[in-house]
């Protein structure tokens, strides 16, 4: 391209030179041999120099224009790709994509605290499905659990681990006698001073009707029972009422503590059997079984 535009200037200063040679021969003939070229320059039409610079610069802009139509469609192998956006276009591209990433952003934030707030549900609804309805207590599922997980770190550390089963006296007489709805009432407060009167460690579950289970992790026979007959006796001194009647409520408990060779069934067997024995033994007592 760049050779093409200076033959064509080239060639288009030979064409001024002589407009300006006859012009200047012309002048030479009336102003004589000795004019200087200020006035010859003077003398020559002032729309002839514009006029050829005009085509010049014309006639250059039409060859650079088809070079560079030319250049567009082939490319060279080492000319850079032409952008194909003008900068009105490629700022509103780069405006958009900034939004677009803005509204990215906007989604995860929105997505993690949907997240956590599901998770929180999650949380609460595994937590409800663990928990006895009537009295707030842990149930049957989640006494389960929790017995396998104790029985797995005893197994590990060996530390003590005592298993309690607790049965309400005589409730099929309160029943009976006060309503069912009387009886619900002798669970829920039961379950309150059971509850109430442990450790955070410690494990409360409504194992199912009048029955309690319950796991003192680190107490020993010995602990365990002290624990045990202290919360006996609060049960029996403490008032339960119903409709403004007074109901007398007392408990009995049979402990087993975890022992070498020992499973979750053999425990509970035996805490069973200890129950069984304070029943027998006239109520409203505890008992262990070696």
């Amino acid at each position: 391209m760049r050779t093409k535009l200076r033959r064509l200037l080239e060639k288009s200063v030979q064409t001024l030179a002589s407009a300006g040679a006859s012009h200047g021969a012309a002048g030479m003939a009336s102003h004589g041999l000795a004019a200087e070229p200020a006035e010859l320059l003077r003398d020559m039409e002032q729309g002839a120099v514009p006029a050829a610079l005009l085509a010049v610069a014309g006639a250059a802009t039409q060859a650079g224009l088809h070079d560079w139509r030319k250049l567009q469609k082939t490319p060279s192998a080492d000319a850079p790709k032409p952008l194909s956006l003008g900068i009105g276009e490629l700022s509103a591209l780069m405006i958009g994509q900034d939004r677009l990433i803005a509204d990215l952003r906007n989604q995860v934030v929105v997505l993690s605290r949907e997240k956590e707030v599901l998770t929180r549900l999650l949380r609460e609804k595994s937590e409800t499905m663990r928990k006895d309805p009537l009295t707030g207590v842990y149930n049957r599922l989640a006494y389960e659990d929790q017995l396998h997980g104790e029985y797995q770190r005893w197994k590990r550390f060996r530390n003590p681990l005592t298993f309690l089963i607790w049965d309400i006296d005589h409730f099929k007489t309160i029943n009976d006698r006060h309503g069912h709805a009387a009886g619900d009432e002798v669970l829920r407060g039961v379950a309150q001073q059971l509850a109430g009167r442990i450790r955070t460690t410690d494990f409360l579950a409504r194992y199912g009707g009048e029955e309690f289970a319950m796991l003192l992790p680190g107490a020993d026979r010995t602990a365990a029972f002290n624990v045990a007959d202290k919360l006996r006796r609060n049960i029996a001194e403490a008032t339960f009422s119903h409709r403004g009647v007074t109901i007398p409520v007392t408990i009995s408990c049979g402990l087993a503590a975890f022992e070498t060779g020992d499973s979750p069934e053999s425990v509970f067997e035996r805490a069973d059997k200890a129950l069984y024995q304070a029943k027998r033994a006239g109520r409203n007592c505890c008992w262990m079984i070696a």
